[in-house]
């Protein structure tokens, strides 16, 4: 996920491993999928699995189809998940050989997909992509086939090849106006100042401030406690605000515990 300032090393950017295993699995039967998709490189040697070598025509069609259910459940997935096929052929050959894949992606994805200035060309500074005030969610997965190319896999999802992603020109080309199309459906986040107030709980003196942008969230400072600037901090997972008496009891909890 990335928010503001949105710019080529703060999209999120993981290996497209499932992705991956299924091309490995279309390559290493040659299965007529996915035409458009490169070819693995380098190449999957084409190899039959056990039971295959005869395998009439309608089971072949059967494999087909069951492989572009599959690629549709990847790209409903969370990025860099690895899901298997439905039940059935195609899950048995998943299973002979999905080590087989992860094993040849790790040694032809490099480990660090997070473009960082040393993978940076000579002179080449990136721009900052889109409204800073406008945070939008975008993934990238990088799969390991032939040449320039890159697939949207919907408005917040792109694949792209290793080539591509290595390339930061292409991928400020590719990402600007995607995330500028995402930026102009959205509202700028608005700029709200934090409410502070005091609070006073046991004659121990609290100063409370809450997150605009962190609903359910505040900081407490110890306005008289023995230490200067000594204070904590409380959130919940509803971000619903919390009332003043959840309030005074975390603040007595706090002082008890500094107490004990």
């Amino acid at each position: 996920m990335t928010h503001a300032p949105q710019d080529l090393r703060n999209i999120s950017t993981t290996r497209g491993t499932g992705f991956t295993v299924a091309l490995f699995v279309r390559d290493r039967l040659a299965l007529p999928v996915a035409a458009d998709i490169p070819a693995l490189t380098p190449r999957i040697a084409v190899e039959a699995l056990p039971g295959d070598e005869d395998l009439p025509e309608e089971g072949a069609a059967a494999l087909a189809d069951g492989w572009r259910a599959w690629w549709q459940r990847l790209a409903e997935a969370p990025p860099g998940r690895v899901v298997g096929p439905a039940p059935g052929r195609l899950a048995t050959v998943f299973d002979a050989v999905v080590d087989e894949a992860r094993a040849w992606e790790a040694g032809n994805v490099r480990p660090n997909l997070f473009l960082s200035e040393g993978d940076l060309p000579p002179c080449y500074v990136p721009s900052q992509i889109g409204d800073p005030d406008v945070p939008v969610v975008y993934d990238v997965e990088v799969v390991p086939v032939g040449g320039a190319w890159h697939q949207d896999l919907g408005p917040h999802r792109l694949l792209v090849s290793t080539r591509t992603w290595e390339d930061p020109a292409a991928m400020e080309a590719i990402l600007r106006s995607r995330i500028e199309r995402l930026q102009s459906r959205a509202l700028p986040i608005p700029h709200a100042a934090p409410q502070v107030w005091r609070m006073v709980v046991d004659r121990q003196v609290f100063t409370v401030e809450d997150r605009p942008h962190e609903p359910g969230s505040y900081d407490f400072r110890w306005e008289n406690g023995p230490i200067e600037g000594y204070g904590f901090s409380i959130g919940t997972s509803t971000r619903e605000p919390l009332s003043e008496d959840v309030l005074r009891r975390a603040i007595q909890g706090f002082v008890e515990g500094f107490e004990a």
